[in-house]
């Protein structure tokens, strides 16, 4: 398994999720989702919603790197969260 193109060794025990865990994972996902929704109509609905911040420069920025995955912090995580991470990044998990 890979997660973000990091190979996840084998000896690395990531058990199932139990059904009443995905569910609450899910659900929170799905509140997550909600406020996002909410406070951008929110914003939609503000009278200041076409408030522009002044223009402040900052110094370039170097481009952001890609998402990467430390493997002995995986390690040091007990079973049950990293079967929460990998659930979390199941989007992004290869085989």
């Amino acid at each position: 398994m890979k997660i973000y193109d990091v190979e996840i060794p084998a000896d690395l025990e990531i058990p199932e999720l139990d059904d009443k865990t995905r569910a609450e994972l899910e659900a929170t996902l799905v509140e997550i989702r909600r406020y996002r929704r909410e406070a951008a109509q929110r914003l939609a609905a503000s009278p200041l919603r076409d408030w522009q911040p002044a223009v402040v420069r900052f110094k370039e920025c170097p481009p952001p790197s890609p998402p990467s995955i430390d493997v002995e912090a995986l390690r040091k995580m007990p079973p049950q969260l990293r079967a929460i991470f990998v659930f979390a990044h199941r989007d992004d998990v290869t085989y």
